[in-house]
């Protein structure tokens, strides 16, 4: 196929006319061939290659995938991802051969193995809530956590966390030591309250961000109704799932954490938790195919909350 039409284009042109291909593809993992586009020219897959990287929106299944993809990468390549959306499952691992159990990390928790990240989208599917996972007090905590530590990671520009309810926001009884009771929660006088205390949302988020970014920095939140195709803002405090809709439709929450204007959002690897160190350590002793070959590493899509 000849592009000698297409090269007498002003090079300007012509990025602008990859920016606007590239950016309209969803690629799967591990379906992330290269583009039929950047095959039929030597010189085009040359000068297209970078905005390739750069607006292509890369999707994976789980927090394992995504591990597979961003460890077959070199580190230049990393650098230029912007795109990618991923169900954010618990990270559960053994942190050395003879460990005796496994400690399970959450998905931001992986951020920082994987210094030069700098995306300008992160869209993570909460793994706790709605029709395949099992609902309990321990999922509820797990979200309202994961929100509370995105806002403090980096490696994104935009992080957009979508929960298939609002059952998350509401504080919950720790019953027993099985599970965290949510019936009745507000009301029952037994039981202990859990740790992690509800603040109206997402105006302390919000407030949390700028906090570290300024003024330009944000945390948005807002209802997903007509399956996502209204939009619904939230604006101080959640409204609760019995005035969502007068159909039935709770809808999902959908929370957009955005770093401020000159913030540097590229990730430099630096812990969120200092507890974090012992995934940093075995990722730094083992590769990742060999933490699978060691049977280290404990698959958990399948129920999630079971490994929290």
């Amino acid at each position: 196929m000849s592009f000698t039409r297409f090269f007498r284009l002003p090079l300007e042109l012509r990025h602008h006319v990859y920016r606007s291909y590239f950016s309209a593809l969803n690629l799967t993992y591990p379906h992330l061939g290269p583009s039929p586009l950047l095959l039929s020219s030597r010189r085009l897959h040359s000068e297209a290659s970078p905005s390739y990287w750069e607006n292509v929106r890369f999707n994976f299944k789980g927090t394992k995938q995504l591990v597979d993809f961003l460890t077959s990468i070199d580190h230049e390549t990393l650098c230029k991802l912007r795109h990618i959306a991923v169900r954010g499952f618990p990270f559960p691992v053994y942190r050395d051969p003879d460990a005796y159990g496994y400690s399970t990390y959450a998905f931001n928790d992986i951020l920082p193995l994987f210094p030069g990240l700098q995306l300008s989208t992160l869209w993570v599917g909460d793994p706790f809530h709605g029709k395949w996972s099992t609902e309990d007090g321990w999922g509820h905590n797990a979200s309202y956590s994961a929100i509370d530590d995105f806002i403090k990671c980096q490696g994104f520009k935009e992080l957009v966390y979508v929960v298939e309810n609002d059952r998350f926001l509401k504080r919950v009884r720790f019953e027993n030591s099985n599970s965290w009771s949510v019936t009745n929660a507000t009301d029952s006088t037994s039981g202990t309250w859990e740790p992690n205390i509800r603040y109206p949302q997402p105006s302390t988020w919000d407030a949390m961000m700028k906090e570290r970014d300024g003024t330009t920095a944000s945390v948005e939140m807002c209802r997903l109704l007509d399956d996502g195709n209204r939009r619904v803002p939230l604006d101080t405090e959640f409204e609760t799932i019995q005035h969502a809709t007068g159909n039935g439709d709770e809808g999902q929450i959908e929370v957009r954490i955005k770093r401020g204007t000159n913030a540097d959002h590229a990730q430099k690897g630096g812990l969120v938790r200092e507890w974090d160190h012992g995934l940093r350590d075995l990722f730094k002793e083992f590769t990742w195919k060999e933490i699978k070959e060691k049977e280290l590493y404990v698959e958990a899509e399948d129920c999630p909350t079971a490994h929290l």
